[in-house]
């Protein structure tokens, strides 16, 4: 990370905050397996070259050009965090975002035991679990906009952790305010396609065949993040009420804050919090 105090300000997003660029281990390896791949293919390429010259040469041809595509890219993305915005500059193109004008952002979390759980690898599964944490950091970061556009901050970028650190709250904070807004007004607000929160039943959970499952905000001990999914936890249940898939909760912090906020207010006495839908 620089911080940018030297550059002027955007007319549109502000004053900079902060620039991100490409580096890291991350990154290091990204451009390690884009290297290895290439030598791969590079190494077909000579031995087609032997047989076929031209099918060889065409294919050394496309294996360089795809090494130097994929490098150039890689090391070309920059993320400029303004006071009211975001910018990704990259090698053909630069997305822009005002906070005003954010509608969601997503943590794409993926679990490495579960891929391979997945493939079939049982014992694979018990292993990446035994040596990984439960609490996983994402993969990327997505943030979409009002018209449907979206930017995605990659886990390349240099002190990635550190951006999504000072980024995610800010923007949960932000999202978090106008959720409640529409709480107070009796309406319900949806956190993908299977969750949503209601002033009146608490957490909906759409399950299929449009089946609806509620869990009341009185009844709910715990929201929290294990491995890459949500789990919600029941008072009194061992068992969780709903797992679901991390990246499949836009505004995964925004859902956990006010169900946090919501329960503590149930609880207390009702002077001491503006929570009234939770009654």
């Amino acid at each position: 990370m620089q911080p940018g105090p030297m550059q002027l300000p955007d007319p549109q997003l502000g004053n900079v905050v902060s620039v991100w660029r490409a580096g890291g281990k991350r990154f290091v390896l990204l451009c390690v397996a884009v290297v290895f791949l290439t030598l791969v293919f590079g190494l077909v390429a000579v031995g087609l070259m032997q047989e076929e010259p031209a099918v060889g040469v065409v294919l050394a041809l496309i294996v360089f050009v795809f090494l130097v595509s994929m490098l150039l890219l890689l090391t070309g993305i920059r993320v400029v965090v303004y006071t009211y915005g975001i910018e990704r500059v990259g090698r053909l193109r630069t997305r822009r975002l005002a906070w005003d004008q954010l509608e969601s952002y997503t943590l794409q979390i993926m679990d490495p035991a579960a891929n391979a759980a997945a493939g079939g690898g049982l014992l694979a599964m018990l292993i990446i679990r035994a040596l990984t944490s439960d609490k996983m950091a994402p993969q990327s970061v997505s943030l979409k906009g009002k018209d449907g556009k979206s930017i995605s901050l990659p886990n390349h970028l240099k002190d990635f952790g550190t951006l999504i650190d000072s980024l995610v709250p800010y923007l949960t904070d932000r999202l978090a305010a106008n959720v409640h807004q529409e709480l107070t007004r009796g309406v319900a607000v949806r956190f993908g396609k299977r969750l949503a929160l209601d002033p009146r039943e608490g957490i909906v959970f759409t399950g299929f065949f449009g089946k609806r499952l509620t869990l009341p905000f009185s009844e709910v001990e715990s929201t929290g993040t294990e491995r890459a999914l949500l789990v919600i936890r029941r008072y009194g249940q061992n068992k969780p009420w709903r797992r679901v898939h991390a990246r499949a909760v836009p505004n995964l912090g925004v859902f956990q804050k006010i169900v946090a906020q919501a329960t503590i207010a149930r609880q207390a006495p009702p002077q001491s919090e503006n929570f009234t839908w939770t009654r």
